[in-house]
């Protein structure tokens, strides 16, 4: 999980969303976000069905909090695994099929770099707000409250049908 704490509570995190979903919008993304005052998801994605199939879309989820006096952005679950899945179908399936492995590492480095991206334009628009501000780790009072945000469900969970 890549996350962001900002030292400062009168972030204007919904301002932040609209700005990021404007910027991402601008280099063809589709971009949506939904949230209030306390915590706000901008979901972005690029890329066809088509480029989803052979690996090559770059999705991601931004959750921005309010969190411990301050602002928490983390990079939410990305989709590695279909990259994995097309990679291993290419080399498994047949020599035709091992151009998806091409596609499949493309694409995630594509995924790779987008959350180290993402994160460094909401420290710029972070910055825009209070140019004063401190960027840091997340503090390790609120880890425990983000590890169980983003730990997997137990194994004997079972969804409802």
């Amino acid at each position: 999980m890549d996350a962001r704490f900002y030292n400062a509570d009168d972030i204007d995190i919904e301002l932040l969303a609209n700005n990021m979903e404007n910027i991402y919008r601008a280099q063809g993304y589709q971009a949506q976000h939904f949230g209030d005052n306390k915590q706000v998801m901008v979901q972005l994605k690029k890329g066809s069905d088509f480029e989803a199939l052979i690996g090559l879309q770059a999705a991601l989820s931004v959750i921005i909090q309010r969190s411990g006096g301050g602002v928490l952005a983390m990079i939410g679950q990305q989709k590695w695994m279909d990259k994995a899945a097309v990679g291993a179908v290419g080399i498994i399936a047949a020599p035709v099929l091992w151009p998806l492995m091409i596609t499949a590492g493309a694409g995630a480095i594509r995924q790779a770099s987008l959350g180290n991206q993402v994160l460094n334009v909401v420290d710029g628009l972070v910055r825009q707000q209070r140019p004063e501000i401190q960027i840091g780790p997340v503090p390790m009072q609120i880890m425990p409250q983000i590890q169980r945000q983003w730990a997997p469900p137990p194994p004997q969970y079972l969804p409802p049908p």
